[in-house]
């Protein structure tokens, strides 16, 4: 391809965004299939004429004109015919210049007029930066190590007044993104990138970082994983628009989650331990009380069906023995000490007198029984 044909492939479009078709020449793409026809078709002609002529035979070699000429024939014609599978593009040169685009099948591609040139056609998927263990995770300032790279890194923005939560800080995030493109168009892809999938690989990362920086700066670590589907969306069209007639279809483009580092991933793996731990704790001491609120309602409605049965049996005894509540409550009171074999009460009031008179008059009734009287 020659100076002034590169400048014309790698010419933009009139909006500044894309780069425009590279063109084919189908009329010299015939002309020069012609040629080739021509080669072969003098090559047979000149053999029937000269089927009985030897060759070289003043050096001790003979050779026939015509079955030699046939020989010739048939190997330039071999030589000419090129495949294009059905997972390739291809296309015809002739010495850089673009001739036509070639379909999946047999082609005749005369030898020394033109050359064809094919890339594979099936999606290929690379991660940018690079693969994860060849990502270098050292500081930027040490020597990069042979086969590793630079990862893409940014500082994020510093946190409003209204973020809390716990990754709404200032750090340094490392991302990657997945991208999975075709090659479509063998010109264009000569054209813009020389044919090299490693300089496709470039530009996809040097878009891809130029759009998610600017990203990570603008947003915290919270927010940017709470907007990543939004900043993806905005990656594929960013890197699409690039590679917009560029030869290559851009399939997918994904940002993987960013990399915080390896302390402040673990802290943050040890937050759900904690909250399940509180957790735990908050459900036993709400058992625990469920538990005593229980027993004491428990124990409350014992006292009560207690106090209740109390209060029915001092009921019918006021009504066995036609007395006062006062009176009944007065000879529970001294109950306990109709068991005693001796009773003496000092300074006895004459209540007291009459409430231990009925008692010693009801013993019977009581099921008591006394030794003594009661002395005042």
């Amino acid at each position: 391809m020659n100076e002034r044909e590169g400048k014309i492939m790698s010419t933009t479009s009139p909006a500044g965004r894309s780069p425009i078709n590279v063109p084919e020449h189908p009329w010299f793409y015939k002309l020069l299939w012609f040629c080739g026809m021509v080669v072969i078709a003098v090559a047979l002609n000149t053999s029937r004429m000269t089927w009985s002529i030897l060759l070289l035979k003043k050096f001790g070699i003979t050779f026939s004109g015509g079955p030699t000429l046939i020989l010739l024939a048939m190997i330039y014609l071999m030589l000419s015919l090129k495949e294009v599978g059905a997972n390739e593009v291809a296309g015809a040169f002739c010495y850089g210049k673009a001739l036509v685009r070639l379909s999946p099948g047999l082609h005749f591609i005369p030898l020394f007029l033109m050359q064809v040139l094919k890339a594979p056609r099936t999606v290929q998927e690379f991660q940018c930066p690079d693969d994860p263990e060849k990502i270098f995770k050292g500081d930027d300032k040490e020597t990069l190590p042979l086969g590793m790279t630079r990862p893409i890194r940014a500082v994020t923005r510093a946190p409003e007044n209204i973020e809390k939560d716990i990754l709404d800080t200032r750090m340094a995030l490392s991302v990657n993104f997945v991208v999975q493109y075709a090659i479509t168009d063998i010109f264009d892809y000569v054209a813009n990138f020389g044919g090299s999938s490693e300089e496709i690989q470039k530009q996809l990362r040097d878009i891809g970082e130029v759009t998610i920086v600017e990203d990570i700066t603008q947003n915290t670590p919270a927010s940017f994983i709470k907007n990543l589907p939004k900043i993806n969306l905005k990656l594929a069209e960013q890197v699409k628009e690039r590679f917009e007639n560029s030869g290559v279809n851009i399939i997918s483009v994904r940002l993987l989650s960013p990399d915080i580092s390896h302390e402040v991933s673990m802290a943050l793996a040890g937050i759900p331990k904690a909250r399940a731990e509180a957790a735990q704790v908050e459900a036993r001491a709400e058992g625990e009380k469920t538990r005593l609120t229980k027993e004491g309602e428990g124990k409350g409605a014992a006292e009560l069906a207690l106090l209740t049965a109390q209060a029915n049996g001092r009921k019918v005894i006021m009504d066995a023995l036609k007395v006062k509540g006062d009176i009944v409550l007065a000879t529970e009171a001294v109950r306990g000490l109709s068991d005693k074999t001796d009773v003496l009460i000092v300074g006895a009031e004459s209540g007291m007198r009459d409430v231990m008179g009925l008692v010693k008059g009801a013993q019977g009734a009581l099921g008591t029984k006394t030794k003594k009287g009661v002395e005042s």
